[in-house]
Order: structure tokens, then C-alpha cells, then sequence
């Protein structure tokens, strides 16, 4: 772990333990405020395994969303938060939820929960990837090799080839 996440573990703990942060989340300064939570992906598998700084769980996620009802918050799509701050006339614990990528494991794990709470998104797409149709190749080559790191290659039929364990 580096220095710098350790830094910034240590501050969340200790403003937990002295109770900074329910004091900042529960003041009126935060409640005058717009919070955009950015989401990458929902996990479908164990992406979240694989890279826990950009995948969850779909039970992690509802989980953050009551968390979020829980506390009153006023779920706004972008484009009305926007125009809302820009006239003064955001509503108390403003957030706006955002997807990057917003491909198949949005409309398979995110889209169910959220529709459960009655909730918009602004979803991001790259134009490329939605006409092209295919993996991103490589956080595909990526993901593959990391599923792969406990088995075996066997090259024995390709010319100078042998068998390797990943």
C-alpha cells in the first residue's frame, strides 16, 4: 500500500473514531452541497476482485443506495443538478449518480437496483466502443490473463512450444 492511501486511511479512521465525519456529513454545509458519486462498473462476475477500484458488488452498491435513502438524500439526475445549483434552488443532500461505461453489467446490475429506488443516472459512453461492439482489448487481455494466473499454458504445439504455468 502506498504512503498516500495509508495517509488517507488513517484520516477517514480517525475522523470515524472522533466522529469529524458524521459531523461534516450531518452539517449544513454538506447539506448545501452537490455530491456526484462516479461508479465504473458493477461487477458480474469478480471483476471486484480483480480490480477493486473500479468494480463492486451489485449487494455493495444497494447497499451504498440505502445508505443514501437512509440519510435523505435527493437523488437528481446531472443536467438538473446542474441547472439547480446554477439558480440557488438545490435541494437539501443533493447527489448525482454516475456510470462510466455504461455497458451490459450497468443494464444487468446497477439498472435493477436502481430502478428499486426509483432513481436516475447519467451513464457515459464512448461513442468508438458503442459502434464498434467489441471488449476494450486491453482491459480484455487484462481480466483474461488475471482469471488465467493459476493455470497452465501448453504450447507443445506450436514449433519451439512448451508447456508454462502462468
Amino acid at each position: 500500500m502506498s504512503l498516500l492511501k495509508s495517509a488517507k486511511l488513517l484520516t477517514l479512521r480517525l475522523g470515524k473514531v472522533t466522529g469529524m465525519l458524521d459531523a461534516v456529513g450531518r452539517s449544513d454545509w454538506r447539506k448545501n452541497q452537490l455530491l456526484i458519486l462516479a461508479y465504473h462498473g458493477i461487477s458480474q462476475d469478480d471483476e471486484h476482485e480483480w480490480r477493486p477500484e473500479l468494480y463492486i458488488t451489485q449487494e455493495r452498491f444497494r447497499d451504498r443506495m440505502q445508505a443514501l435513502k437512509d440519510y435523505g438524500c435527493n437523488v437528481l439526475l446531472l443536467t438538473d443538478a446542474l441547472e439547480k445549483l446554477r439558480t440557488n434552488s438545490l435541494p437539501t443532500c443533493s447527489v448525482v449518480l454516475t456510470f462510466d461505461d455504461g455497458g451490459y453489467d450497468f443494464y444487468r446490475c446497477a439498472f435493477p437496483v436502481l430502478k428499486e429506488f426509483g432513481w436516475p443516472s447519467t451513464i457515459y459512453l464512448t461513442s468508438y466502443y458503442s459502434q464498434y461492439n467489441q471488449p476494450v482489448f486491453d482491459v480484455m487481455c487484462s481480466y483474461l490473463l488475471w482469471k488465467g494466473r493459476q493455470g497452465q499454458l501448453d504450447l507443445t504445439g506450436v514449433p519451439g512450444g512448451t508447456t508454462m504455468t502462468l
